[in-house]
């Protein structure tokens, strides 16, 4: 199962939606979750915003595929809705108004600032620009309830213009530790990200040692996602990420069904 597709609905992605299902049929996929992007308010107003009265559009379209592929492939409503502190009430009006499978939440920026720009970092220690980043996730998630799993979590890794160290998921365990038992105790699941594989840690986002500390604080709700914007990162390095998420603990993942979870054997 790929959890987090993006298809032409998102502006960063190069994928249409039959194109996406297509590559998941020849991956060997059962089932995919289109999880395009919702990011309010937005501060680059030279990009066209994801309109909310897109997603009448979107569903349709999704259900296009869920028709033209039937008996082949499993394909989920859902969508990545970036968190910030004053559009909450927004964002939960959002996933309740629709009938979403599947919600990512994620975070994207920070003050008003993506960690994407080299703004972000300036001034900073590289644990100084990673502890900001996760006291914003921890501040939002526990403000927030409608979604199913957090998106890459450690994101930041993937932007950070400081050198790339094997000890990277080691800074602020005391953060992280509290933002995964926030989600425990709220029953929200961790989403293992392997676009991280395309970067220079040549890691899964979070890393796997955060995988399996999720799994040892007592997570249960795990998704797989691929990040993927072009059909040949539909399942990146599945097979890698599924034996680090058995190494870890598990041996499910999670799938949903209007915001339920299932849990399905890893074979």
């Amino acid at each position: 199962m790929d959890y987090h597709v993006h298809s032409t609905y998102s502006l960063d992605s190069h994928m249409s939606m039959e194109a996406a299902c297509l590559q998941a049929i020849e991956a060997g996929l059962k089932e995919i979750a289109f999880t395009d992007h919702i990011d309010i308010d937005w501060p680059d107003k030279t990009i066209p915003p994801f309109d909310i009265r897109m997603l009448d559009s979107y569903f349709e379209d999704i259900e296009k595929m869920q028709n033209m592929f039937k008996g082949q492939l499993v394909i989920k409503k859902g969508i990545e809705i970036g968190l910030q502190p004053h559009i909450l009430d927004e964002c939960a009006s959002i996933v309740n108004s629709y009938p979403f499978d599947f919600v990512i939440a994620s975070v994207h920026l920070v003050g008003g600032v993506d960690p994407y720009w080299g703004v972000f970092y300036q001034g900073k220690t590289k644990e100084e620009s990673y502890k900001e980043y996760y006291e914003e996730i921890l501040k939002l998630i526990k403000s927030f309830n409608e979604f199913n799993v957090l998106g890459h979590l450690d994101y930041i890794k993937r932007y950070s213009p400081f050198p790339v160290e094997k000890t990277d998921h080691l800074l602020c365990t005391s953060l992280v530790d509290e933002i995964l038992q926030t989600l425990i105790s709220k029953g929200k699941g961790l989403e293992v990200n392997t676009s991280g594989y395309r970067h220079a840690s040549e890691a899964p986002m979070p890393h796997p040692d955060i995988i399996a500390r999720y799994r040892e604080l007592g997570g249960r709700i795990i998704t797989l996602g691929s990040d993927a914007h072009t059909p040949e990162h539909v399942a990146f390095k599945f097979e890698t990420a599924l034996q680090e998420i058995k190494r870890s603990g598990f041996d499910t993942l999670t799938s949903f069904t209007g915001m339920q979870p299932e849990f399905v054997a890893i074979t």
